[in-house]
């Protein structure tokens, strides 16, 4: 068996080398997905155009056994997907006949019409009432109490915004705005301009909210990077400039955005959500190869220009974005920031730029701690939400980097965190990739590498993960939580958390035995949607991830064999 593992790992270390940029960075192709693909051919649409053949094909070959559609490649149906799909299958078809498009229209379920920003898209299109989007800015004052009771333990939960109706535009100038989490700030801005052009149409209203477009937007021409959040901003823009202003500087946005838009089409003509998650690829990858033996990495520079590459995407505040931009534009958050300081001590780098970096994204993740003891995706207290992956990231990072007693504090109080919100059942939620099989490995493993020694959340995440464990000897779980077939990531993170908490059954050995069974001839493994953006626009697919896991996994057996041998 150790046999196999070994040839197993090697493969897949040369798999994911083959992956590594010229400049050094790692960076897979995210899949395509509904929201996205969607919210580009709407844009077309709106100004007169159709959208191509391989766009069209793209709806039609993504549609189910149920003529339905998913949010992403799970293929799961999904009324909001479905019904956004079918708006604009339904508008395309206004100017073609072709008879595979009408017999794809034919197939779709009926599903009532219920979220809002559903509604918003079906408006532009004169299928919805406008004024029945929002709710009444008589709210604004209850919402404001709303937010106040957010911050009483166990009301949080309890206090989530309706779906079906979004906040009144007059929300833009209150302190509730500056609370909403950033990439909400940046999905309402457009919405309420075209929300008030359509209603209210105060003028002064519209120009305040182009203004903050204007300052948001990056150099690239996207807003944050993100594919539905770009999209609804040059949709505003383009019902701006309908609407009368000849601002040069507005058509140059148009232009800037779609053109960004574009660049995120996959070759099967579908567009994902993001340009890349190329930091995350590479920080994850220097991780994982930096954790097996030198022998099995024929490039022996891969792991320090990888290193090199993530300090020079390092944004001025210390921190790093989930993407690599030389203007620092797209704001640090934790995750990333815990990663890449991670990678880079791991890398063994001991220049001073190097030394420089590790102790600046050190200082970010001290300072944007949260009271409560963990670390949100960016900044405590605007709009976040502790999470189970990111503290846990950000513990190791601390660890790795703690010489003489540093960082104890925030050690500790991120360690009390992780063990407060473990669920009854004994699993963690998370908020970034899938779901509870990911917040409970990482939870585990951060646990375990603080030495906190045998405290019952230890062996309550252990028992949850072996009951979980699927038949065929993987793990797989949706974006929901809710059990699905094995996926290559979630078996590999799952199969390394056991490994590192000391469990000895056979659910490990399951899970080894299904990650070699996976692999294919070239050393590669299955990807499979594990990653998550919202719950309204779903996940993505991503070959570094399910390379870099694997490979951990492995290696873990490895090592812990030849220790007992």
């Amino acid at each position: 068996m150790t046999q196999q593992v070994t040839s197993a790992l090697a493969r897949g270390i040369n798999y994911l080398l083959s992956l590594q940029q010229d400049d050094g960075r790692f960076e897979g192709q995210l899949s395509a997905s509904t929201f996205p693909s969607c919210a580009y051919a709407w844009i077309q649409l709106a100004q007169g155009e159709t959208p191509s053949a391989e766009q069209i094909a793209w709806f039609i070959n993504t549609q189910n056994g149920e003529g339905a559609w998913g949010l992403d490649t799970s293929e799961q149906s999904n009324p909001n997907a479905t019904l956004f799909s079918k708006l604009i299958l339904e508008q395309i078809s206004e100017s073609s006949s072709q008879s595979q498009l009408q017999d794809t229209l034919s197939k779709i379920p009926h599903y009532p019409l219920d979220l809002a920003l559903l509604k918003l898209a079906y408006a532009t299109f004169g299928r919805f009432d406008w004024h029945k989007l929002s709710i009444s800015k008589k709210a604004l004052p209850m919402m404001h109490v709303m937010r106040i009771l957010k911050n009483i333990p166990g009301f949080r939960s309890l206090l989530k915004p309706p779906r079906h109706k979004l906040p009144p535009v007059d929300l833009f100038n209150t302190a509730l705005f500056q609370d909403l989490f950033i990439a909400e700030q940046h999905t309402l801005v457009p919405v309420f301009i075209l929300i008030e052009l359509n209603t209210g149409k105060r003028q002064d209203i519209v120009e305040s909210l182009v203004d903050w477009l204007k300052l948001k937007v990056l150099r690239d021409g996207s807003w944050f990077r993100v594919n539905y959040i770009t999209a609804l901003s040059v949709l505003a823009l383009i019902e701006v400039k309908k609407s009368g202003n000849s601002d040069s500087d507005i058509t140059q946005l148009i232009q800037n955005g779609i053109q960004w838009l574009q660049s995120t089409q996959n070759s099967d003509g579908g567009y994902r959500e993001a340009l890349n998650l190329n930091v995350w690829d590479t920080a994850l990858s220097v991780i994982a190869l930096s954790e097996v033996e030198q022998d099995y990495i024929t490039h022996t520079d891969a792991i320090g220009n990888a290193a090199h590459w993530l300090v020079d995407q390092q944004n001025e505040d210390g921190g790093w974005a989930f993407s690599g931009m030389p203007d620092s534009s797209l704001p640090s958050d934790a995750d990333d920031t815990a990663l890449a300081t991670l990678a880079i001590i791991r890398s063994e780098q001991k220049s001073r730029k190097t030394k420089d970096a590790i102790n600046r994204g050190i200082a970010w993740l001290k300072q944007n701690h949260g009271k409560d003891g963990s670390w949100s995706t960016y900044q405590p207290g605007q709009g976040d939400v502790g999470c189970v992956s990111i503290t846990a990231h950000a513990i190791e990072a601390l660890l790795t980097y703690a010489e003489n007693g540093e960082n104890i504090t925030q050690i500790a109080d991120g360690v009390e965190w992780l063990r407060s919100a473990i669920h009854n059942d004994g699993y963690w939620d998370d908020l970034w990739l899938a779901k509870r099989t990911y917040g409970t490995a990482y939870a585990l493993i951060a646990l375990v590498k603080s030495g906190i020694g045998d405290v019952p959340e230890i062996s309550e995440g252990v028992r949850w993960l072996e009951n979980s464990q699927n038949p065929d000897g993987g793990w797989g779980e949706d974006m929901f939580g809710n059990p699905t077939h094995s996926t290559i990531e979630q078996t590999a993170w799952s199969t390394y958390a056991l490994l590192l908490s000391g469990a000895v059954n056979p659910t490990i050995q399951k899970g080894i035995d299904y990650l070699i069974r996976q692999q294919r001839g070239n050393g590669s493994w299955q990807e499979s949607c594990v990653g998550i953006y919202w719950e309204i626009i779903g996940g993505y697919s991503d070959p570094i991830y399910a390379s870099v896991f694997p490979i951990l996994a492995l290696n873990q057996y490895l090592k812990q064999t030849k220790e007992e041998n």
